[in-house]
């Protein structure tokens, strides 16, 4: 390999992404979420997205394990302390965001673009991430046209 791991990660970082935050609950219903922008879809039929999640994020365990249900919150650009609460390791931002149970349950972020909540379909192991297939279950159209993107390290908005 000819490269390091920061040119690897400066290079994907030319790639823009949205950025979104999935959420659930534990089986003793207590809220998690984490700030992801490996965000797919898979499948129209049926209708499969999937994320990974780091093996050393905090939330981890939980998505690979007892959290079998989750709602992916599409972030609008209004959203980027949202991203930031759910980004950093140990922080609970519950109090700081605006969010509602969805009919399955999990807890939706309002003023999200969009919400898609899931039910775990297939789990991969994918080097130093796990990959979640999520099987939607329900979804929700927000305002759209105006997502919060990351692109070369840092936040961006549409027109920049």
């Amino acid at each position: 390999m000819s490269f390091s791991a920061r040119d690897f990660r400066d290079c994907l970082g030319q790639f823009t992404t949205g950025v979104a935050v999935v959420t659930t609950r534990a089986q003793d219903g207590a809220k998690a979420g984490i700030t992801i922008n490996s965000f797919a879809s898979v499948s129209l039929d049926p209708a499969l997205v999937l994320f990974s999640v780091d093996h050393r994020a905090a939330t981890h365990a939980l998505f690979t394990g007892d959290a079998k249900r989750f709602c992916i919150n599409i972030l609008s650009q209004s959203q980027k302390q949202v991203s930031e609460l759910f980004s950093a390791p140990g922080q609970d931002g519950w109090d700081k965001v605006a969010y509602e149970d969805d009919s399955l349950g999990m807890p939706r972020l309002k003023g999200s673009v969009a919400a898609l909540t899931c039910e775990r379909h297939a789990l991969h192991e994918g080097g130093d991430h796990s990959i979640i297939v999520g099987h939607v279950q329900e979804l929700v159209m927000g305002e759209t046209g105006a997502p919060l993107l990351y692109y070369g390290g840092r936040y961006r908005t549409l027109g920049e």
